[in-house]
């Protein structure tokens, strides 16, 4: 058993690779993409979700490609696949490197904030390469803070590499940050005004490019991340070059942990004595949850999402125990960021409304997936169009790839447990902030715990379906069992208490509605629940249903759930719980039968 000291510490939230040797961090190499990366072209553009780990990876090609680190090369790189087959072009370049994530937000400062950011890095670079840039540094870094634009001092920082021929590779991590909250929090005009016209940071990029097609261009390569391409399409009369290699095959797992990796990273912290479960559950655990992801049509590794398992790890090893929160909202996409692509203000003009990508996410809840192309590249007026919205989703990490269909377009899915719950976040404050649907919070909570721990399932049930007949708003969106479905996955699925899965597959059927008990995290959980919903369409303005209909119904539903009810493995799932098999029968938006069968 490894003591405290020789144990290597979790990364959460580290980005700086010079510090994984420093700190003894954990490391998991991707040391090998680097060649892949060389052979695509010199000006790349990669897009990967929030907190996928981009900014270690861009760290990783800094201390690569620095010729300042080239004494330090097998120091840092020591155990690494570059390091035993390194390219010719390793530490041979001036490494300009980026991070927007930086630059203030706020409209009223963020031309300050850009230009801030800017002259800071042209002054750490020109005093880190003065010798190479045969330059004096008092008068160099005079005239950079003099300057009165971000383009500016670009400029000139680019003409003091012509000036020595000097090779630069300039870095851009997280390009589109702080473009893309001017985006959702104020709103397409102020984005318009960074990155239209004579936009400082459409002016920025228009140095960029001149950087790397003047006939001594001083850039020789250039390597962009973010999470969306909309910023680099409204500034691409400024830089139109950058290859997107975002779907590429061979580099699927440049960002992300293959299940091989994580299952490395158990055992390694096992030895520590602190993981007490054993690794084929935890793993199977953490798959649910963080797995699952997949960024080529044509790739058949799934990935995990890096941060949600660095977070995972670190709160178990606290306690030798279960996180108390499955899911780290410091990695959670903020809901302002998605909110202006599903809300309509109306200026106080009334409630909020939705507009049609609204449906489209209750869609994706309804089917489970959705057939899409993946656009590459469009401009912010197009970017709540059906194609584009559903990319966004895509490139947010809200959905992964799946597969393709028979027209070549992608199938794309909710990837794991931790986005699915998500979505319910997401789908559940549109309902609140535009009116359709409230709910007393505390009050389903208290019934939630009934249904749980004492098998009182009817309180719950009858409470939501009250809800719904009440609210005009929600009313008029119940067309049809598949809606009935969505929105019982969505508000069951609010409680951390169980695992809820729609059209999962049980003993050669699909069972509407499971709630499997959370007994890893809640393991005195008392009842299970298998739900079949059925759906007859309402009698123009009756309310009376025919009792044959809904006999034949329920009958239906009885032997579905008889059946499904066999199934082994869902059993073993359930542990010593007891299981309800519950009918719900549905006239429009009206509940007018539930019952169990026995």
């Amino acid at each position: 058993m490894m003591t405290e000291d020789e144990l290597k510490q979790i990364p959460y939230g580290e980005s700086d690779f010079n510090d994984f040797k420093l700190k003894n961090l954990y490391y998991v190499d991707k040391t090998r993409f680097i060649r892949n990366i060389e052979k695509k072209g010199s000006y790349l553009f990669l897009i990967r979700p929030r907190r996928f780990g981009k900014s270690l990876f861009m760290g990783i090609m800094e201390a690569y490609y620095d010729i300042e680190q080239k004494d330090h090369f097998d120091y840092l790189f020591a155990g690494s696949d570059i390091l035993r087959n390194p390219t010719k072009e390793k530490n041979s370049y001036l490494v300009l490197k980026f991070n927007f994530s930086a630059v203030n937000p706020n409209v009223s400062f963020v031309e300050e904030a850009f230009l801030t950011r800017i002259k800071n890095v042209a002054t750490s670079f020109v005093t880190k390469y003065e010798k190479y840039l045969d330059i004096d540094i008092k008068e160099a870094k005079a005239e950079l803070n003099s300057k009165k634009t971000a383009s500016e001092v670009m400029d000139t920082l680019l003409n003091y590499c012509l000036q020595k021929k000097q090779k630069l590779y300039v870095i851009i991590d997280e390009y589109d940050n702080f473009a893309n909250t001017i985006l959702s929090e104020s709103g397409e005009k102020e984005f318009e005004r960074i990155t239209h016209g004579e936009g400082f940071f459409r002016a920025f990029f228009n140095v960029l490019k001149w950087g790397t097609t003047d006939l001594e261009a001083p850039i020789s390569r250039l390597f962009m991340t973010g999470v969306s391409p909309i910023t680099l399409d409204d500034v691409t009369s400024g830089f139109n070059i950058a290859a997107n290699i975002s779907l590429h095959s061979d580099i699927n797992e440049i960002m992300g942990f293959t299940r091989g990796e994580v299952e490395t990273m158990i055992e390694y912290y096992r030895q520590s004595g602190k993981i007490r479960h054993a690794t084929p559950e935890l793993l199977e655990m953490m798959s649910r949850w963080y797995n699952h992801y997949r960024f080529s049509f044509n790739a058949s590794t799934e990935l995990f999402n890096t941060v949600h398992i660095l977070y995972f790890l670190r709160e178990y090893m606290i306690d030798s125990q279960l996180p108390r929160n499955f899911i780290d909202y410091n990695a959670r996409i903020d809901y302002m960021k998605l909110r202006h692509l599903i809300v309509i203000d109306k200026k106080g003009a009334g409630a909020n409304q939705t507009n049609g990508n609204f449906s489209r996410l209750r869609q994706i809840m309804e089917t489970h997936s959705v057939h899409s192309a993946i656009v590459d590249r469009f401009p912010v007026q197009k970017m709540i169009s059906p194609e584009n919205f559903v990319s966004l989703l895509y490139y947010f990490g809200l959905l992964t790839i799946s597969g393709v269909d028979e027209e070549k377009k992608a199938i794309l899915k909710i990837p794991n447990e931790a986005i699915k719950r998500l979505f319910y976040d997401y789908i559940k404050e549109t309902y609140e902030e535009t009116g359709l649907f409230t709910l007393n919070f505390s009050k389903y909570e208290e019934l939630m715990k009934e249904m749980a721990f004492n098998g009182q399932w009817k309180p719950l049930i009858e409470y939501l379906a009250r809800q719904v007949d009440t609210s005009m708003g929600i009313r008029d969106l119940i067309t049809g069992e598949k809606a009935i479905q969505a929105f019982l996955n969505v508000y069951l699925g609010l409680s951390g208490l169980y695992i809820i899965y729609s059209e999962k597959e049980l003993e050669k059927g699909y069972a509407d509605l499971v709630m499997e008990p959370f007994l890893a995290q809640y393991p005195l959980l008392k009842y299970s629940y298998l739900i079949e919903i059925k759906y007859i369409p309402s009698q123009g303005g009756k309310k009376t249903i025919p009792r044959a209909k809904i006999e034949k119904a329920r009958e239906e539903a009885e032997a579905q759930l008889k059946q499904y009810g066999l199934d082994d493995k869902f059993h073993k799932a359930i542990g010593q719980t007891t299981l309800k098999k519950v009918i719900l029968i549905f006239s429009g938006a009206r509940l007018v039968y539930h019952d169990e069968v026995v």
